[in-house]
């Protein structure tokens, strides 16, 4: 009897790196999980060591196999989601890195950044953006004429990187030298260096693909004077990307190896998941950061402000064998369009989102444990719901209480004030993305409790920024907000979320979407599922079996449940909604103020007399 076969999903994000195997039902059969050591400094660093990242992808690999009892051969198909935009560089002939994993944390390029947006060459793409658009009405000129550089773009840490490094651009224009994100370097590794690409998902969120061509940007690589040469080639995100040759899952018999059949990026990956296919649905990832990801079918959308398109997901689903057919054969000078130029295959089941992001949710959330403001998630939780009872929200909005969040245009300013130019009461109402007003200190319990509150309500208020911007730029506007990751398990939170959107909220009954989402991908890949929605629909057909059996097990939090917003609720939170985005406006006009030039010249003795400007910083933003 042949043994059952399982399909393979791996997830590498932020902080963990998570393997799953699931049945062709898409019930999990075992996981198993690594912590992901980051290499992070006072200067913005945060990095990743190239060979280590391998090492613990291989070992979550292994570590579930040995769980499950399942041998190599038994995996059908791989499909691998990856923190996207953490970049790296490695030599063509001997695979040996040339630099560590550059994370889309990583803040060194803040200066870099601020000069291209507003150097002359940016400025006049998108003038011309603007002229184009208003002749043609063509959203990718739209998108032109709103276009910025951010420090979470790969091309700016990429061009930041070569910059510094002369002699690593020199090998890069001599073709020498592959550039990847970690979806790439995996695959790299997996295949011994046979197969060189990424996909849609992972490039249309580098700042040098263009979503709406399909391919690499001519125009952006030209500006920023990044060699064509060291691009992988872009592929569907559930295709055939090659045979594993090496790490757990390498065979000794050739003629019947293992493929990886999909690469996604794990924002897109959980809204695949969450089953968004449609028009106007909308998932919410609260992780390390904040992405909300809102479907806008087979167009892609561009918006003037926060939010920007990003394709989702494709496929190229070929009649017969699905692992063959394909065009492999090397791309022109920009790249690849989203499929091969084979006639037998065809491209199905592309699909554009909108996306807008915050870079700390997570993160904020450690800081106040790291404050000693609570030990355990359960006392969170706890601190939380005794606030309701104690009516710390009136107690909030008459004082002017809030943990006011920076424009991510301003982070580095914030920061570099919160490492050099605060006194210790300050430092202390300073967080890794934004301060406290309204609080004078954190040691009684009632401002304790205040604290952890207003933190927790601002992931609230910057998710309802994002779907405003959602629904006056680009008229949409979803019925219900689906929300998945690790910080999802408060309940509070959840709550608070469908007050201050006045939407419904649904946690996702599923643990590890992006994992989940990767799975369907490769089952799309390797034709276990003949498109997304298939496997999508199959999927939530069993929701409510899958979500009793899990009930039943370890985990002591109801995974599933639908968050109504309050009738009570709605005065109150619009007027909390209204101080808060005053505030935060008061801190960024007091930001502009403290400009990077002034910070560097700051010396380590300056004296209390030399900085003024802060203590009014502080004076200032608490809302009267």
């Amino acid at each position: 009897m042949e043994a059952q076969q399982f399909i393979l999903g791996v997830d590498f994000g932020s902080t963990h790196a998570c393997a799953r195997l699931y049945s062709y039902n898409l019930e999990t059969i075992g996981s198993s999980s690594h912590r992901i050591d980051r290499l992070e400094d006072s200067d913005g660093s945060c990095e990743l060591d190239p060979e280590g990242v391998w090492i613990t992808f291989c070992r979550t690999i292994s570590g579930v196999l040995t769980a499950t009892h399942v041998r190599a051969e038994q995996v059908r198909c791989v499909g691998i989601s990856v923190q996207r935009n953490s970049l790296l560089l490695w030599d063509r002939e001997t695979s040996k890195p040339r630099s560590n994993v550059i994370t889309w944390q990583d803040l060194r390029a803040s200066d870099l950044t601020k000069k291209w947006n507003n150097s002359l060459i940016l400025r006049s793409m998108k003038a011309g953006g603007h002229v184009l658009y208003w002749m043609t009405r063509m959203p990718r000129f739209k998108a032109l004429a709103s276009y910025r550089f951010k420090t979470t773009l790969a091309c700016i840490r990429l061009k930041l990187l070569l910059d510094e490094r002369p002699m690593l651009l020199a090998d890069c224009r001599r073709g020498s030298v592959c550039y990847g994100c970690l979806e790439t370097w995996f695959l790299w590794k997996l295949t011994g260096g046979e197969s060189f690409y990424t996909d849609v998902s992972c490039a249309s969120v580098s700042g040098f693909y263009d979503p709406f061509a399909r391919r690499w940007s001519g125009p952006i690589l030209a500006s920023l004077g990044i060699p064509h040469e060291i691009l992988p080639e872009v592929r569907p995100s559930s295709h055939f990307f090659g045979y594993i040759r090496h790490g757990p899952l390498k065979l000794s018999n050739s003629t019947n190896l293992i493929p990886v059949t999909a690469l996604i990026g794990d924002a897109q990956a959980a809204t695949l998941a969450e089953n968004c296919l449609s028009l106007g649905q909308a998932k919410l990832t609260l992780g390390t950061g904040s992405f909300l990801n809102l479907s806008t079918g087979s167009s892609a959308r561009a918006l003037m402000n926060g939010l920007y398109p990003v394709i989702g997901w494709a496929s190229n689903y070929v009649s017969g064998d699905p692992l063959s057919g394909y065009d492999l054969r090397p791309i022109d000078t920009y790249g690849s369009s989203v499929c091969g130029s084979n006639s037998t295959s065809r491209p199905s089941d592309l699909t554009y989102l909108l996306e807008g992001s915050h870079p700390n949710t997570g993160t904020i959330i450690e800081w106040l444990r790291n404050e000693r403001l609570f030990n355990t998630y359960t006392e969170l939780e706890e601190m939380l719901r005794q606030g309701d009872e104690m009516g710390l929200d009136e107690i909030a909005l008459k004082n002017g209480a809030f943990y006011v969040t920076v424009p991510p245009n301003l982070l580095r300013t914030h920061q570099l004030l919160f490492s050099q130019n605060v006194n210790t009461r300050q430092h202390k109402l300073m967080g890794p993305d934004g301060i406290l007003v309204g609080i004078t200190d954190k040691t009684t319990q009632l401002e304790r409790m205040l604290t952890v509150r207003i933190v927790m309500e601002s992931i609230a208020f910057t998710v309802r920024q994002m779907l405003t911007q959602c629904r006056r730029e680009a008229g949409l506007s979803p019925t219900e907000l689906r929300v998945n990751g690790n910080v999802s398990r408060s309940d509070w939170l959840m709550q608070r979320l469908a007050d201050v959107t006045g939407i419904p909220t649904e946690r996702s009954a599923f643990e590890e979407s992006s994992c989940l989402g990767s799975a369907i991908a490769a089952g799309v890949g390797s034709g276990i599922w003949p498109n997304y929605s298939a496997a999508t629909r199959m999927l939530h057909d069993h929701q409510e079996r899958l979500s009793i059996r899990r009930l039943s097990s370890e985990t002591s939090y109801k995974l599933s449940r639908r968050f109504q917003p309050a009738a009570d609720m709605e005065h109150k939170m619009h007027m909390r909604l209204r101080a808060w985005c005053r505030a935060r406006a008061a801190y960024a006009r007091k930001l502009c103020l403290t400009k990077f030039t002034h910070l560097k010249q700051a010396s380590p003795n300056r004296t209390h007399e030399n900085r003024p400007c802060l203590s009014a910083i502080f004076k200032s933003v608490v809302v009267r």
